[in-house]
């Protein structure tokens, strides 16, 4: 599935010359938006791990990952280069799509890409269950905290609480079960409570313990899509 969405990903990038930069792919189909889970190199044979079974985190393979993740950057950057270089040569008009050697590079660069990734969770000592266990972790968890962000519910709060105040008595009471929901929803979310039902505690609050840079490579990953990071 991973290698399928970047050969349409490669696709995109000849063929819509013209459009906008492709967003970043979903978490659920890809693993890699934070937590960038490998995709697997054009001649390897993917490990089969049962994904239902808890995963416990430490603090080596979370360190492990971090430096992981540094290099799997770098290898999306090198593959974003070539795949613009291709489509600019297409936007100027110095190559037909579907003909001449685009797509072709356009795949090289992918599997130079899934190559390096390869080899960085080989010398980060990680397996491919380890990588797409903890991507997933660390996708959930940064990208909540992303999302709290940008959404600033606790503001949204304070406005209604303010709101409240002036309010007189029979409008406040009105108010007062609208105020409630958000004030759950924002406990919720900076709690992390849905994602630590899923991942646990433990595991969530040692991501908390890297959170910074974690966030800093997810923001970077965005921006390697064409997105744009909050």
């Amino acid at each position: 599935m991973r290698k399928l969405l970047w050969v349409l990903f490669a696709a995109g990038m000849v063929a819509g010359c013209k459009k906008e930069e492709a967003p970043a792919p979903a978490r659920e189909e890809t693993g890699v938006a934070a937590g960038m889970g490998e995709q697997a190199a054009p001649t390897g044979v993917a490990e089969d791990f049962d994904d239902s079974k808890p995963y416990v985190l430490t603090q080596a393979k979370l360190d492990a990952y971090v430096g992981y993740q540094h290099k799997v950057l770098e290898a999306y950057a090198a593959m974003a280069k070539e795949l613009q270089a291709v489509k600019a040569r297409l936007t100027a008009g110095t190559e037909t799509p579907g003909k001449g050697p685009s797509l072709s590079e356009s795949m090289k660069a992918i599997e130079s890409k899934a190559e390096s990734e390869a080899r960085a969770r080989r010398e980060a000592g990680l397996t491919e269950e380890d990588v797409n266990r903890i991507g997933a972790l660390v996708t959930d968890v940064i990208t909540q905290r992303h999302m709290s962000t940008m959404l600033d519910l606790a503001g949204e709060l304070k406005k209604l609480e303010d709101m409240q105040a002036k309010l007189k008595p029979e409008q406040a009471r009105e108010l007062a079960p609208q105020i409630e929901v958000m004030r759950r929803r924002v406990q919720e979310t900076e709690k992390l409570v849905s994602v630590r039902k899923v991942h646990g505690d433990a595991n969530v609050d040692l991501v908390l313990s890297r959170e910074q840079e974690l966030m800093t490579n997810y923001q970077d990953m965005l921006r390697s899509f064409g997105a744009r990071a909050q």
